[in-house]
């Protein structure tokens, strides 16, 4: 079946593409313009997505999630205008370089172009930024695989038609972010080194994870067996990032093994603060399933202020990894 551009206008498509998503649903991104040649997009600043409680900073996971999501919208509007066709394309790797903070209590945009579509793969560049995109708070480069439009189903075509509402897998009324009507989230005072020793103390690290609303946001817990943690991500509708499959949100995963790694950090480094994250590269082995998933991380040191974290993520085979990522993070 052919698609005109013109009947179906690509920032139409965009907006049906990213509300089909459950996470993006709950993390209210919405998109404000697209073309065959780039997506931008937004994302609202809530208390619920914050990764660093003393300064009320939204966790890292949140912007990888915002750009995953921008970036495949790029290539979704690419194809559909250079191939007259809509397809599916699965994230093969992702790479983010932090440059600085998002600012409290501002939205987030996400502006992606995809640059070059072979017959297999298709490239992309982003930039996150608040007051300007020429002074962004990340950058990153992906790319993703081109599959055959066969496999999008008819379901998911349909409705990024218009003709018919998202696909739903959700059993239970979905919940989105309590985005805040005035800017007034406060930061909150934490002493980083009493909590992690209280979560020692306890043998219990959930404690730790109270204290980031992003943690609880994507329902992410942990074990701890000797000198290994083992943090797990229970299968939980609100993450679900492709829903034909369905599977989990490509963000989810990097958010949940970038936290996985702020958090070893924390333990066995007994940080000060919380780790700032400089860059986080991800490669996407195989599909996130709609099920429980694993994490474990590897700390190299890096001088007296950079840490190199390793983390693995698996489901129900340790040895079949469905992602694996390398991170740097300046510790105090």
């Amino acid at each position: 079946m052919q698609f005109n551009p013109d009947f179906f206008p690509l920032t139409d498509v965009a907006k049906r593409f990213v509300n089909q998503l459950a996470q993006c649903r709950r993390l209210n991104i919405s998109v404000q313009e697209a073309s065959e040649h780039h997506v931008l997009v937004k994302l609202p600043y809530s208390e619920d997505i914050i990764g660093y409680p003393d300064t009320g900073v939204i966790h890292g996971g949140v912007i990888t999630t915002l750009i995953d999501t921008t970036c495949g919208s790029a290539v979704v509007c690419a194809i559909l205008n250079k191939y007259q066709s809509l397809e599916i394309s699965p994230t093969l790797d992702l790479r983010v370089d932090y440059m600085k903070p998002a600012e409290p209590n501002k939205a987030v945009y996400a502006f992606a172009e995809c640059y070059r579509l072979s017959s297999t793969v298709a490239f992309t560049r982003a930039i996150a930024y608040q007051d300007s995109i020429d002074e962004p708070i990340a950058h990153a480069v992906g790319s993703f695989m081109r599959i055959s439009p066969e496999m999008v189903g008819e379901e998911f075509r349909q409705a990024l038609m218009g003709n018919q509402p998202p696909i739903n897998h959700i059993d239970e009324p979905e919940t989105s972010l309590n985005v805040p009507q005035a800017n007034n989230v406060e930061p909150q005072s934490i002493d980083v080194q009493n909590v992690v020793k209280r979560a020692i103390e306890l043998n219990d690290y959930s404690y730790l994870l109270d204290k980031v609303p992003y943690s609880q946001f994507i329902g992410m817990s942990v074990s701890r067996f000797g000198d290994e943690m083992v943090f797990k991500l229970p299968a939980k509708d609100g993450n679900i990032g492709n829903p034909v499959l369905p599977a989990i949100h490509g963000g989810v995963i990097a958010g949940f093994m970038e936290m996985s790694a702020i958090v070893q950090l924390m333990v066995f480094m007994q940080a000060n603060k919380v780790p700032k994250i400089v860059d986080f590269s991800i490669d996407y082995l195989r599909a996130g399933l709609h099920k429980d998933t694993f994490a474990e991380c590897k700390i190299t040191r890096q001088g007296r202020r950079v840490a190199n974290v390793s983390i693995n993520c698996w489901q129900t085979n340790r040895k079949q990894l469905i992602a694996t990522a390398r991170a740097h993070f300046l510790i105090e």
